[in-house]
């Protein structure tokens, strides 16, 4: 089987299942990041995929949502912390953080930071947790960041820039699935740097119904893709 080396997850609908069901967002939202770590453990004990990308938060998150929203969801990642360590350990599983770091409250950051550092292995295996991410903002990010390092702008390479930018020399994402398709065909800007040639999966599942076996249906539907991968030539 043709495995992508990088799936990025757009995890959206919580809210429109949370009333749909007649449950609190905040139980769709538990229910939901519960199931991205299963989906996680299941991507690094059963398939070749190399990096895992999970969106949290975008900035446009960030921006709207009412503060005792924002304050559960930065206090709920910590509240499945056992199980993902656990993972994280046994598989060696690099974590990383992407996204800008304003917004995100001090406590949350030393939470993201302690992690990164306790959770670094010689291995290719990376968790990335995108929180406060936009695409844009991610660009902008890494030209200043070239700027502050005295690069003539003028001269700037694509190499420059994706090595300024939050990923780095990370494989580029093969594959991105997105729920809550029947309302949401689009990648949203997420990592648009990043999926230039990945292929896009659509389902109408909300967030919350997200499960292993529509995971492992996506992992299918690119295997029947990837001789079709011919990259414009």
């Amino acid at each position: 089987m043709h495995y992508p080396k990088h799936v990025a997850v757009i995890p959206d609908g919580n809210r429109t299942r949370a009333k749909e069901n007649n449950v609190s967002i905040p139980e769709a939202y538990w229910v939901s990041y519960q199931k991205g770590v299963d989906m996680l453990e299941y991507t690094f004990t059963n398939t070749d995929v190399s990096v895992f990308t999970l969106r949290g938060l975008s900035t446009e998150n960030t921006a709207k949502r009412p503060q005792e929203e924002y304050d559960f969801l930065m206090n709920m990642y910590k509240q499945v912390d056992s199980k993902l360590d656990e993972i994280l350990e046994k598989n060696q599983i690099n974590f990383m953080r992407i996204g800008n770091p304003a917004w995100v409250t001090d406590g949350f950051k030393n939470y993201l930071n302690e992690k990164k550092t306790r959770f670094s292995y010689p291995t290719n295996k990376r968790f990335v947790f995108a929180i406060n991410y936009g695409w844009r903002d991610e660009i902008t990010r890494g030209i200043q960041k070239l700027a502050q390092q005295g690069m003539d702008l003028s001269n700037v390479t694509e190499e420059d820039i994706t090595a300024a930018l939050d990923l780095g020399h990370i494989p580029p994402i093969e594959l991105v699935i997105r729920t809550k398709w029947d309302q949401a065909q689009r990648t949203s800007g997420f990592m648009s740097w990043w999926i230039g040639y990945a292929e896009l999966y659509f389902t109408a599942k909300r967030c919350p119904e997200l499960d292993i076996p529509t995971f492992k249906e996506a992992l299918a539907w690119f295997d029947t893709m990837a001789e079709k991968r011919n990259f414009g030539k």
